[in-house]
């Protein structure tokens, strides 16, 4: 049995109840580079965990060889999870994993979940739809294979636009939107890593946007909102107001951690990951922490018991 389980956009509580259990009963999960690794932590200790890092345009793993992982890790264990980052119904290739377990008569399961484009429009005040402002609302990827020439469809301009991974795509959809008789002054909101504390954005209109994005240096995995209703970001954003919105903490411990710690600081708006030290630590964590690591920086380390700051200092000195 596999269960393809939407994680949400991010913040760690933006889980389904039904997604959380199917974690906790889990014999093994497979995820992706977009699911926040703090998911784990629900995982019993046996759990196996495997990362297939789908990373765009950097050599990860090939679409193929996650479809006969599937299959493989089904075979030897009874709960299999797919965690896939927000909705993986909505650019999430679930289709393919699908096509593929049915092809092997695997049963299988789908747990939606939220999507990248309503959390992260939420947690900035955003609705994608209002009246007489939106009375639609358009996903798309902006996600272009190389060699490809980015190409949009014809949009309406009373309509919520959500691009998902568009910020190389951006010159391109600009140009389109302009030349469909879309107003130099069309709001547009470009959020990177919504829904977490570290989220990072830039909001502007159609004529301003591009130097504005070169000048922030922003970057994927972002959502591009585009429409009359950005502009409630500014009167409406409730998530930067959190007290501990922005702050970046690695929490050192020498053991593993509840979920309700850790959302005593994502709750607040902090981003955090827990680093686990010393000989009792879970050793399936080692290389998702080292990973983790190596892609985020944080401002603070907080040392959860006082024999975990010697073990964290000795092994920075390489001792």
């Amino acid at each position: 049995m596999i269960s393809f389980v939407g994680a949400g956009p991010g913040d760690l509580e933006l889980l389904t109840v039904k997604g959380k259990r199917r974690l906790q009963e889990a014999d093994a999960v497979i995820y992706d580079r977009l699911v926040n690794p703090l998911l784990l932590f629900y995982c019993k200790a046996d759990c196996v965990l495997i990362y297939v890092g789908k990373t765009p345009y950097q050599n990860s793993m090939k679409q193929e060889a996650i479809n006969q992982l599937l299959i493989d890790t089904e075979k030897k264990y009874a709960q299999v999870v797919r965690l896939k980052g927000g909705d993986p119904g909505i650019f999430g290739r679930l289709t393919e994993e699908l096509e593929t377990v049915t092809s092997e008569g695997i049963s299988f399961e789908i747990i939606p979940g939220i999507t990248a484009a309503s959390g992260t429009a939420a947690y900035n005040g955003i609705s994608l739809t209002e009246r007489e402002r939106a009375r639609a609302v358009t996903f798309m990827t902006g996600y272009v294979k190389e060699n490809k020439i980015a190409t949009f469809p014809v949009l309406t301009k009373e309509q919520t636009l959500c691009v998902y991974m568009g910020v190389e795509a951006l010159p391109s959809l600009v140009t389109h939107l302009s030349s469909n008789g879309f107003s130099p002054r069309t709001e547009i909101a470009i959020i990177s890593w919504g829904t977490y504390g570290r989220q990072k954005k830039v909001i502007g209109t159609l004529s301003t946007i591009l130097p504005m994005i070169a000048e922030e240096r922003l970057k994927n995995p972002a959502m591009i909102l585009i429409g009359e209703v950005v502009s409630g970001e500014q009167k409406l954003n409730w998530f930067e107001k959190l007290p501990k919105y922005g702050l970046r903490c690695l929490l050192v411990s020498t053991r593993s951690p509840t979920i309700d710690e850790l959302i005593q600081y994502t709750s607040a708006g902090a981003d955090v990951w827990w680093h686990q030290v010393g000989e009792k630590r879970d050793l399936r964590f080692d290389s998702i922490s080292d990973r983790y690591l190596a892609e985020q920086t944080f401002e603070q380390i907080i040392f959860m018991e006082q024999a975990a700051e010697g073990l964290f200092l000795n092994k920075q000195r390489g001792e």
